[in-house]
């Protein structure tokens, strides 16, 4: 009998254990899952970098706006702090297209005149 009962366990081995265990290993499941399905977009992004200046100048303008409608709307809803967190949030990806533009801006201007100077 107790031979059976060992065959059993070296079969079946979380069938016998303790059950509080299970939601442990579906909880670590899950997040295996959640990290594996995010890696499966990193090499997506890896790779759209090294935009061009036009685009960084455009991003600045876009977000801008984006974070002055927002304002407007938590105003019109009664949210003032929330209307001035979201309007900072788009005037910081407006300084970062512009930094980013005048730098490649700047860049590009350095590259042309060493290479027109250069003999």
């Amino acid at each position: 009998m107790s031979m059976f009962i060992f065959a059993l366990l070296l079969v079946h081995p979380l069938e016998f254990a303790n059950p509080s265990l299970m939601p442990n290993v579906s909880a670590q499941y899950r997040q295996s899952q959640y990290q594996n399905h995010h890696a499966t977009y990193a090499s997506y992004r890896r790779h759209r970098h090294s935009r061009s200046i036009g685009h960084a100048y455009s991003h600045a303008g876009r977000s801008a706006g984006r974070g002055g409608k927002r304002f407007g709307t938590n105003i019109s809803r009664g949210k003032p702090l929330k209307a001035g967190s979201e309007l900072g949030r788009g005037m910081g990806g407006f300084g970062k297209g512009i930094g980013k533009g005048t730098g490649r801006t700047g860049r590009k201007t350095g590259k042309t005149v060493t290479r027109a100077v250069v003999p």
